[in-house]
């Protein structure tokens, strides 16, 4: 029988990181990425903060995306982990990037933070 992973809570003060990312059709998402003070380069939650309407089911998907994703970062997940499992298409010049927003923020928490 498998054992259970135990979920690492995180304190209530730690490191948090605002990132910006940019999406293909132009639009700007802003992040907050939260990090445990014990392990400082490592990504342990994130939050949607703003770039979509407010209100639109999009910006209620990426809310609840984030939600789970922090999830699997606390229970031991890696974000580069996460990403080789996630769609990709291909672009015209023949590279690969995410078919998804939620593909662009776990790639965004696969880079390091501002200080490290």
């Amino acid at each position: 029988m498998a054992q259970k992973k135990e979920r690492k809570r995180l304190p209530s003060r730690r490191l948090t990181e605002t990132r910006r990312v940019e999406t293909e059709q132009g639009q700007t998402v802003f992040l907050s990425v939260g990090y445990d003070p014990e392990r400082p380069d490592e990504p342990k939650e994130v939050f949607y903060s703003s770039g979509f309407k407010s209100g639109s089911m999009l910006e209620f998907q990426v809310q609840d995306f984030c939600v789970l994703f922090s999830l699997l970062l606390q229970y031991g997940m890696k974000p580069d982990e996460v990403a080789k499992s996630l769609a990709r298409k291909e672009n015209p010049d023949g590279t690969l990037s995410f078919a998804s927003i939620s593909g662009l923020i776990v790639n965004e928490l696969s880079q390091p933070p501002a200080w490290a």
